[in-house]
């Protein structure tokens, strides 16, 4: 699919920055408002991120300290990614520690949120965190301006068909609290994408295994 065609088709297209026309990544279908979210933060901590989420209805625990915590401040916010851990296959949130404290490769936080499988959120971090690495684009999806959510998910089968393997209480979740945070930020559906859409080169990431398309129609 080329841009042209992306456009007609109602999607934002990254031709320009990833290989293939073909490439999923190429063209993502989605709202594309220019956004009227009240914030938008530049160069700073994300210290509304509970209140965001609660007022959306939803259930939150914040992580002690998390006001503070991240590897400096955030350049913008301009999309959020959306990954699961690959973590045990049982529990609610068996990755908290990884995704707060990082690992002997890579020190956390490792995202600014998480999300277990009961559909609570966990609010990590306030600031940067390493969850994107190499993307399309930097500028948008980047560690410096991206939002990143580690939803608990053992990640196997590796699928891109529907959500089955995920429970129903934690994939609606996650569309409801990815919404609240597009709506607070001003982020258009067509900068809502998996880690699997934008990490670079296509095919180094396979989270999260649910569909995207399906998750950004229910965001609308």
């Amino acid at each position: 699919m080329n841009a042209a065609a992306c456009a007609a088709s109602g999607g934002t297209s990254y031709s320009g920055i990833c290989p293939g026309d073909s490439s999923m990544q190429c063209c993502v279908k989605g709202s594309n408002p220019s956004g009227t979210g009240s914030s938008k933060p530049v160069n700073t901590m994300l210290t509304d991120l509970a209140n965001i989420l609660r007022t959306a209805g939803l259930n939150v625990v914040e992580e002690p300290g998390w006001k503070t915590r991240g590897h400096g401040v955030m350049a913008s916010v301009k999309g959020i990614l959306v990954h699961h851990t690959a973590g045990p296959a049982t529990g609610e949130f068996p990755s908290r520690a990884v995704v707060r404290d990082g690992r002997s490769d890579l020190p956390g936080p490792l995202s600014q949120l998480g999300l277990g499988r009961s559909g609570t959120w966990y609010v990590i971090a306030a600031g940067r965190s390493y969850h994107a690495g190499a993307t399309i684009d930097d500028s948008i999806f980047g560690n410096s301006n991206a939002i990143g959510i580690e939803a608990e998910a053992s990640g196997t089968p590796t699928d891109n068909v529907g959500h089955q393997y995920w429970p129903e209480v934690q994939w609606q979740s996650y569309v409801r609290g990815v919404k609240a945070l597009q709506a607070a930020y001003g982020i258009p559906t067509s900068r809502v994408l998996g880690h699997k859409e934008a990490a670079v080169p296509a095919g180094r990431k396979p989270d999260p295994n649910f569909s995207m398309a399906e998750f950004r129609a229910a965001l609308g």
